[in-house]
């Protein structure tokens, strides 16, 4: 989803800056705020919304009112579902890899069972 906001840098929202009964969600890509927009809708959220150049990069923002916040909050773990990647995309080193821990966990197991 881009850069994140926060003071860890861990979200893509914050408390409005001067209206604190606001949350506002960010995006840096225009497909991420197509999914969340539609999201909000399907839950008949109202918000506002608007884009900012930062830096060169254009910033979509979102307003929504802290009584549709879990609301927002549920759409953009939506955006994150639709959109995440698989941490090892190549299919066949992910399964080698889960084959390989899972032997090395069977060898541990007969090794304490051999030792006993």
């Amino acid at each position: 989803m881009g850069r994140r906001i926060g003071r860890l840098g861990l979200v893509n929202y914050r408390v409005h800056p001067t209206e604190k009964s606001y949350h506002v969600f960010n995006f840096y890509d225009p497909a991420h705020t197509a999914i969340f927009e539609k999201e909000l809708n399907k839950e008949n959220v109202s918000f506002e919304k608007s884009d900012d150049v930062i830096k060169g990069e254009t910033v979509y923002l979102y307003a929504v009112h802290d009584r549709d916040y879990e609301k927002a909050t549920r759409a953009n773990y939506a955006v994150s579902a639709k959109t995440r990647k698989m941490i090892i995309p190549n299919v066949i080193l992910r399964y080698a890899l889960i084959l390989f821990f899972f032997g090395a966990i069977a060898f541990a197991v007969m090794g304490y069972l051999n030792s006993q």
